[in-house]
């Protein structure tokens, strides 16, 4: 087995990892990819493929992320869409809410926020709320 691929992200084969962000890669804006991408670094901004993200142990996302499956064994803050399946593995530590079809938690991970299965998640609701005493509006957002 190749190198970059760890025995705990199988599923994943290096031939099927079209982009390949190692350790030592740090990007600040949104990654596109119409190929599988593997992130081992960090990426602070969303992260979109056509096919496959795999976020490895040392991995950091601070964005969200949208694909056709997505495998966790490192850090995610944001929203992570799957349209297929989404797998955290034990290391994992993901931070927002996750939308998917079929969702796999090993033991050990950590999941702050709230699953969404089988139907597409929208998008947050601005709710206004008036008070007769303050002229300025105050907004919060609500869960949908």
């Amino acid at each position: 087995m190749n190198k970059w691929v760890p025995k705990s992200l199988h599923v994943t084969h290096a031939a099927d990892i079209s982009t390949l962000l190692s350790r030592e890669t740090e990007i600040r804006g949104s990654l596109k990819t119409q190929g599988s991408v593997r992130v081992d670094g960090i990426v602070r901004g969303d992260v979109t493929s056509a096919k496959t993200v795999t976020i490895g142990s040392t991995g950091v996302v601070e964005g969200n992320i949208t694909a056709e499956d997505v495998m966790v064994a490192g850090k995610v803050k944001g929203a992570i869409s799957a349209r297929g399946k989404l797998s955290l593995e034990g290391s994992a530590q993901i931070e927002g809410d996750v939308s998917t079809s079929r969702l796999s938690i090993a033991e050990g991970a950590v999941f702050r926020g709230l699953s969404n299965m089988g139907v597409s998640v929208r998008a947050p609701i601005r709710v206004e709320e008036k008070t007769e005493t303050a002229p300025q509006k105050a907004e919060r957002v609500a869960a949908a």
